[in-house]
């Protein structure tokens, strides 16, 4: 079997503020901020209050099934029984 020659790819650039590569790497990672970590753990927190409510009810294997289910739903039923509570049973 013959061995095929990758080509050579060579990459004259050239970093703003810095001479090489390393160090502007070093100075471009101190300013990356994580912004969305609320939103996810507030998430999680009426993930797991919804879960206890749906399992406390639950009398059977399939509604602790159901349980979970509409656990990961849960803002859908929250806006769901807001508005519902404004407006009334649309029917």
């Amino acid at each position: 079997m013959a061995k095929s020659k990758d080509p050579e790819v060579v990459i004259n650039a050239k970093f703003t503020g810095s001479d090489n590569w390393e160090e502007w790497c070093k100075t471009q990672n101190k300013k990356s901020y994580a912004t969305h970590g609320t939103s996810g753990s507030l998430y999680f927190v009426g993930f797991i209050g919804s879960l206890v409510y749906w399992w406390q009810a639950a009398t059977n294997f399939g509604a602790v099934i159901t349980g979970f289910l509409k656990s990961l739903v849960w803002p859908a039923y929250a806006v769901y029984k807001l508005l519902e509570s404004f407006y009334g049973v649309v029917g």
